[in-house]
């Protein structure tokens, strides 16, 4: 018996049902920033690159921001946004001359505190979807950024570093400076303290202590201040000086009294401007 045509069907009927089981639809990336900075007043594009078949029928785009839907294009309609990016995308934008994709992508105007979270582009076609997810941060600098020595006893020196009205909280760190960066080691942190303002602005501060015999004049003390998640670093630094503790005339504790005035001050200072202006 001649089982050559069994063969042949059966290779027809495999290459039909791997066509028809074939995604119709393909996210092959999306473009979100990872992190931009509050009301700078540039534009973000948060891009949606999807691969279709041919055959294809009734596309349905969307962007969901933090789970909530924020942006819808049905070909050949024209695009919407929604919720808390209503009137914030621009609308006209076209990211390819294709049209099925002319839209897929969004222009979003001057980005704020209150549209970051977790974006989503979802693609729908009659048959499939697909979707694909990335987070963008926003993030606020800080206003003021001090380092300075706070006190000081015949065995040890502190410095405090105090940054204010940064979003999301920064992390801070106090380091003696080396001339090699790498081998750097940070300094103890003896205090620190950290307050949310109503705006959702941190203000906080780190008190670390050094020992006099690791201290020389022109010693290089520096304060770092990172915002996670968003690659922003800034730097303070301190020249120490022995001549300055002998001459002072200043006790410790008067120095740590001097410090908390001026970090109560600063906060005061703070919340009235949050609050009443």
């Amino acid at each position: 018996m001649n089982n050559k045509p069994l063969k042949v069907l059966f290779i027809i009927v495999a290459i039909l049902y791997a066509l028809n089981t074939t995604e119709s639809v393909q996210i092959n990336y999306i473009k979100v920033p990872q992190a931009v900075k509050n009301d700078s007043n540039i534009s973000v594009i948060m891009d949606c690159n999807y691969s279709l078949r041919p055959d294809d029928t009734d596309l349905v785009i969307k962007w969901y921001l933090n789970e909530n839907m924020v942006y819808q294009w049905i070909p050949p309609k024209a695009p919407q946004s929604f919720g808390a990016l209503k009137n914030k995308v621009d609308l006209k934008y076209k990211a390819t001359d294709d049209p099925k994709s002319v839209h897929r992508a969004m222009k979003i105007f001057n980005p704020t505190n209150d549209i970051a979270g977790e974006y989503k582009c979802s693609v729908y076609s009659f048959t499939d979807e697909d979707y694909f997810i990335k987070n963008m941060h926003v993030f606020v600098p800080e206003k003021t950024l001090e380092i300075f020595k706070s006190g000081h006893d015949e065995r040890t020196v502190n410095f405090t570093c105090l940054a204010t009205e940064t979003f999301p909280k920064p992390n801070l760190l106090m380091f003696k400076s080396y001339k090699d960066h790498y081998h750097r080691k940070g300094l103890s942190t003896v205090q620190w303290d950290v307050s949310k303002h109503n705006s959702g602005r941190f203000t906080t501060y780190i008190v670390s202590s050094l020992n006099r015999e690791y201290l020389q004049d022109g010693s290089i003390i520096r304060c770092e201040l990172r915002i996670p998640d968003t690659g922003y670093v800034k730097m303070r630094s301190i020249l120490y000086y022995s001549e300055v503790d002998k001459d002072s005339g200043s006790t410790n504790r008067s120095q740590f009294f001097n410090v908390i005035i001026k970090i109560i001050f600063l906060l005061i200072v703070n919340f009235v401007f949050c609050n009443f202006m």
